[in-house]
């Protein structure tokens, strides 16, 4: 690995027949945000070029980060508050399931929720030690949990992002004066 990559993150260094400068990247959202090159010749040397380059990088990172944050709805829940057509337990996140597996018939009720942008279930298998309504209120009851768990942290999230955006608008606020 060069020293470039070590000390310059998303800023690479050209030198070809006919291109001596400094090539930036910026990534967002799993591509190329914007990306330039910051030519020895036009900046008047390598260092200013590099100077400029490093403001340019750093900017657009804000920029960046500040869409990124943009596009998400603050106002959407990380779980759904109404059940889908095809849902037939009645309630969100718990479905109940009939299959066999290895010619053994099974019956569980299964509670889904999303952590950390994790898919996460549980099942709540229907046996002689428990019946099928035990099994659905066992699926339901941790399904509620979570959901009350998600929306604590949820809330805490919002109250940090709409923070973090203050900030953000502050910083190129001061940067474009």
């Amino acid at each position: 690995m060069s020293n470039n990559k070590k000390k310059y993150p998303g800023i690479s260094r050209i030198d070809s027949k006919h291109t001596h400068g400094w090539y930036v990247r910026v990534y967002a959202n799993g591509g190329v945000f914007t990306s330039t090159l910051f030519s020895d010749r036009l900046y008047g040397g390598k260092q200013i070029a590099l100077n400029n380059a490093i403001k340019y990088r750093d900017h657009n990172k804000m920029v960046a980060e500040l869409h990124k944050r943009e596009g998400r709805n603050p106002n959407r829940r990380p779980f759904y508050n109404k059940a889908p057509k095809n849902n037939q337990s009645g309630v969100v996140g718990v479905n109940e399931v009939k299959t066999t597996i290895r010619g053994r018939e099974v019956h569980y009720f299964q509670a889904t929720w999303s952590a950390d942008g994790k898919a996460n279930s549980r099942k709540f298998y229907v046996s002689k030690k428990r019946t099928r309504e035990e099994a659905e209120k066992q699926a339901v009851a941790l399904r509620q949990e979570k959901v009350k768990m998600l929306q604590k942290s949820w809330k805490v999230m919002l109250k940090e992002d709409l923070k973090w955006q203050k900030e953000l608008k502050k910083k190129l606020a001061k940067q474009k004066k």
